[in-house]
């Protein structure tokens, strides 16, 4: 009887083992049919614009299962989208509550720091922030929501001290940022103290256009149109799209008549910029090439068709003809009236349409994105 009972032990702990396995499994899928449950509720909560009641369920599973975490992720930045902060504050701070990988959570960190920066927390967003410029992964993206969180409160030191971190990124825009923010910090140049200072800044940021447009404006402010009309002429042959802005400025600073020309000649035939072909052909005029000036004007119309090409075409012919000067002054009047409608410039980052020219687009707070625009009505 005795060695029966031995005989019986193997089978009772295989028995044991299988019922054991079976309430695991039969928990399981209670589990996973209460999950769905509410993560159905939540999603017909949110069908039918209860949020507030949606939010709750699906926070609620959260603290049953953590396995969907892109799907509240994709949920917050939606909320976050539509300009509903609170709601997602609360699920990014009940994701951040949660022990997750290291990446993810501070992936999470830096969306519930975007969360409060767009609901103008900004001392809480700097705080989450500031720790992931330490991190490969992140740092780029942190670096410019903190220079752009610093540029909303005008905490320009901050933003400087931000220096080594951005040298360690590639990003041109932050570069350039850096840049326009050391120029916001050092104020209108007037002094010839600042000239150094300016051309370290020049130096340092070759990319960016502000430093050395600071610099020639402080170096005609002080009489030195030579230094001037160098750097100017350097950011034109460089950035001819800004040819509209500086080159009436570069005019300003008296150029030798050869400079003056080499420059108009760059910028009209290397660069078929529409300031630069009416610059050019007014030089001309100067010189009494009437039937250059003119051909200039009408070569350039046939190849690039624009309508200050063809107004300063209209005011040269009325110049020439007592006859036909009448016509020509209402039909120039009409151009004028045309062209005063038309915007000047564009950010070619966002779009932003705009009549005066702006360092920071005020519409996506990207700088020296805001240009002269070029096509048939551009300049």
């Amino acid at each position: 009887m005795l060695e029966l009972l031995f005989l019986l032990l193997p089978v009772a702990a295989a028995y044991g083992w299988f019922m054991g396995r079976n309430s695991v499994k039969h928990k399981e899928l209670k589990d996973r049919a209460n999950i769905t449950k509410n993560l159905s509720s939540g999603l017909n909560f949110l069908l039918t614009d209860q949020e507030d009641k949606a939010i709750e369920q699906l926070l609620h599973l959260l603290d049953i299962e953590a396995a969907t975490i892109d799907t509240y992720l994709a949920l917050a930045n939606l909320f976050r989208r539509r300009g509903d902060w609170d709601k997602a504050i609360r699920i990014h701070e009940k994701l951040h509550q949660l022990k997750l990988p290291k990446q993810q959570a501070q992936q999470i960190q830096f969306e519930l720091a975007k969360d409060y920066q767009s609901a103008g927390l900004y001392d809480r967003a700097e705080k989450l922030l500031a720790p992931l410029i330490k991190k490969d992964f992140l740092r780029e993206r942190a670096l410019k929501h903190l220079i752009s969180l610093f540029i909303s409160t005008h905490e320009w030191d901050k933003a400087i001290a931000l220096n080594t971190a951005i040298d360690q990124t590639n990003s041109t825009s932050l570069k350039i940022a850096l840049a326009n923010i050391n120029c916001e910090h050092m104020g209108q140049a007037s002094t010839i103290d600042q000239m150094k200072p300016l051309q370290q800044l020049a130096e340092q940021f070759p990319m960016a256009i502000r430093p050395r447009y600071e610099l020639a404006r402080l170096a005609f402010s002080l009489q030195q149109h030579e230094l001037a009309f160098s750097v100017f002429s350097e950011i034109l042959r460089e950035k001819p799209q800004w040819t509209a802005d500086l080159l009436k400025l570069a005019e300003q600073c008296q150029p030798d008549k050869d400079a003056w020309y080499q420059l108009l000649s760059h910028l009209s035939n290397k660069h078929n910029n529409i300031s630069a072909h009416i610059a050019l052909a007014s030089w001309l005029l100067q010189q009494g090439s009437v039937t250059a000036a003119e051909q200039l004007l009408l070569d350039k119309l046939q190849q690039q068709p624009n309508i200050r090409l063809f107004q300063s075409l209209l005011d040269l012919r009325q110049q020439q003809s007592e006859q036909a000067a009448e016509v020509l002054t209402s039909v120039n009047g009409l151009v004028n009236n045309y062209l005063d409608k038309k915007v000047l410039y564009s950010c070619r980052n966002c779009g932003f349409k705009t009549r005066q020219p702006y360092w920071l687009c005020p519409s996506c707070q990207q700088w020296e994105t805001v240009e002269p625009i070029s096509g048939i009505d551009g300049r």
